[in-house]
């Protein structure tokens, strides 16, 4: 089916010609509009979209063949239709290869004219809606971009403000309970079964809130990069996932690895990385 508001240019410096082809295009329901001086072709292009141009290869003031090489720079879109009186197969080559849709020798054929403009509008209306389509699928791959660099960024303050929180709770918790503990073991009233267990309290409080200063020991010698890189591999992530996730080359994470490894003196490649850095976190 032809759209109604397709519009078609005619040049040639053969009025009768210009006359024949609107004859033949006009009863399609399509806009046609024709001209015989070739030096207003570039005007009227400029000044409106043309779906279809008939152009005659050989004009006195500027040759179709010039024209053509125009019309495709200002108007790609536009599909250009040669007409020649003596068409020879250079010329039908040369002008394909300038980017012209379709060839036609004079006498002009009129069915074959119809078929030709057909085909030229529904290859047009064809990459319109390819076009389109493409626009319309990159525009949602860049919000859908947009959207994981969002989450991502969200994930990063969640798991900042966590370990913050973790670090708060754990400093609270040694400065309330290690005081209480001593004081407690101070007090001669305890046995020595009591102050073993006092003993055994204090090591453990120790341990559970020493985590971060071995975290803080390792914010010294390793750089912001590679702390993100050390606790995604602490998260269980493989080298793939974490390119995926801080928008960085596979190459550029097995770099972090290697440099992190170097750090913390794993020399051994036996030692999983992953587990040596949960006791740091």
């Amino acid at each position: 089916m032809i759209e109604q508001d397709a519009l078609v240019l005619i040049v040639d410096d053969d009025p009768e010609i210009c006359d024949i082809l609107q004859q033949i295009i006009s009863p399609l329901g399509i806009r046609v509009k024709s001209t015989s001086n070739p030096l207003q072709v570039l005007d009227l292009i400029k000044s409106c979209f043309y779906n279809v141009v008939m152009l005659d290869i050989n004009m006195p003031e500027k040759s179709g063949m010039d024209l053509l090489s125009e019309i495709v720079k200002v108007s790609p879109d536009t599909k250009v239709i040669m007409i020649s009186g003596f068409g020879d197969k250079e010329s039908i080559i040369r002008t394909l290869r300038l980017g012209a849709f379709d060839f036609f020798e004079k006498p002009l054929d009129h069915k074959l004219i119809v078929h030709s403009i057909k085909r030229a509008l529904e290859t047009q209306k064809a990459e319109f809606a390819y076009r389109d389509e493409k626009i319309k699928l990159q525009d949602a791959n860049r919000q859908l971009m947009e959207t994981n660099k969002a989450l991502s960024t969200l994930a990063r303050n969640i798991e900042r403000t966590r370990e913050d929180t973790e670090v708060i709770i754990e400093n609270k918790i040694r400065a309330s309970i290690l005081p209480i503990i001593n004081k407690l073991q101070q007090n001669k009233k305890f046995s020595g079964s009591d102050n073993r267990d006092l003993k055994l309290l204090m090591d453990l409080v120790s341990d559970l809130t020493s985590r971060p200063v071995a975290k803080q020991k390792l914010t010294t010698i390793l750089t912001s990069t590679e702390l993100r890189v050390a606790l995604l591999i602490k998260n269980g992530l493989k080298t793939g996932e974490i390119a995926e996730h801080m928008y960085i080359s596979p190459e550029t994470v097995k770099s972090h690895r290697k440099n992190i490894r170097k750090k913390l003196d794993l020399n051994n490649s036996s030692l999983n990385l992953g587990v040596y850095l949960r006791s740091f976190f």
